[in-house]
């Protein structure tokens, strides 16, 4: 043990000794340098991340000013001129066809021929209608569907006399459920041996055009219960007759529904209700007369004339609570739904 003590107190006799001593000399620095390097980087990352941070927030919020600038230096938007049922800036807004844009001696003297802007517009054979009605367009006929009822509202389209003298498909007779219909549609035993038939309301003689649009004429959505003797009599033989006019006419639009009165019969476990009559509406705006009719139809057979059911397009609406061809100029409009006149068909 003596020797050992004494050993390590006298390092200058021992050649070992200085190397030892140099040694720890050299390793002390190093382990100072790279303390410090590593210090350095730390301060380097974190300065470098600050910068990136204050960097991006500047950019938000530099972004989220910009609307607010936008906004102060964009002029302010002039509201569309009001009073007159046609407005130029409106028909360049919506650009339709030139030949859309005839002059009609028909129209009422203020009307001028921009007003038939609304011709182009994609819903405009349909009724006023809200975001809480069922509406479900086909490829050629659009319904609003009543889900208490089992039955649509309404249902219209357009027809053309194109669409009738072109080739023709044969009728396809395959009733069954509207997959458009969220609340679903009835059913065909709903109708089995009840005694009521499956009437179309959009006829599926119109659709003859297309095996799609002929198709899609027997969904349920499109069934309305009719007695058979209305169905196979008078119900058909207007159907036929405008067609007839169409080839005439051009182009007509169309609306069709149900009529309640009463109390209500229902048919079905889904309690499809049976309309006591049916309305149509027809408008024709081909220059060169612009013309409407409406017939009002009880849910029976009859063997009456089809003039004796004529009524006026108000007198439709009052029924059926419904306001047809809401995109008409007001005073179009009026001159429109207060007249019927069979006369004007033939």
């Amino acid at each position: 043990m003596a020797q050992k003590r004494t050993s390590s107190r006298k390092p200058a006799a021992s050649k070992k000794a200085p190397a030892k001593k140099a040694t720890t000399r050299k390793k002390a620095p190093a382990r100072s340098t790279n303390y410090s390097a590593l210090v350095i980087l730390v301060v380097i990352l974190i300065i470098i991340a600050v910068a990136s941070l204050y960097t991006i927030r500047q950019a938000d919020t530099a972004d989220t000013r910009k609307p607010a600038v936008a906004q102060q230096s964009d002029p302010p938007r002039q509201k569309p001129a009001t009073g007159t049922s046609s407005s130029p800036k409106k028909i360049e807004e919506k650009p339709v066809e030139v030949e859309t844009l005839q002059r009609n001696p028909a129209l009422p003297e203020n009307a001028e021929p921009e007003a038939y802007y609304y011709t182009s517009s994609f819903d405009f054979a349909w009724p006023a209608y809200s975001a809480d009605d069922q509406i479900v367009e086909h490829l050629a006929y659009t319904l609003s569907y009543d889900e208490k009822r089992e039955q649509p509202e309404w249902v219209a389209y357009k027809l053309t006399a194109g669409q009738l003298q072109g080739d023709r498909v044969s009728r396809t007779d395959n009733f069954r459920e509207d997959p458009l219909i969220a609340t679903g549609t009835a059913s065909l035993s709903d109708y089995k041996s009840t005694g009521y038939t499956k009437g179309h309301l959009a006829p599926a003689a119109d659709f003859a055009w297309s095996l799609d649009a002929m198709k899609e004429s027997f969904y349920m959505s499109n069934m309305s219960p009719q007695t058979p003797g209305f169905n196979r009599g008078i119900w058909k033989a207007l159907e036929e007759q405008v067609r007839a006019w169409t080839l005439v006419h051009e182009e007509l639009y169309i609306v069709v529904g149900p009529l309640y009165r009463g109390k209500v019969a229902t048919i079905g476990n889904n309690k499809v209700a049976i309309p006591t009559a049916y309305f149509k509406a027809i408008l024709d705006i081909t220059p060169p007369e612009v013309k409407a009719i409406g017939f009002i139809l009880p849910n029976a057979k009859s063997d009456e004339d089809l003039e004796s059911y004529v009524v006026t397009l108000d007198e439709i609406e009052k029924q059926a609570n419904l306001d047809l061809f809401p995109i008409l100029p007001d005073d179009l409009e009026k001159q429109l739904e207060s007249k019927s006149d069979y006369t004007k068909w033939d």
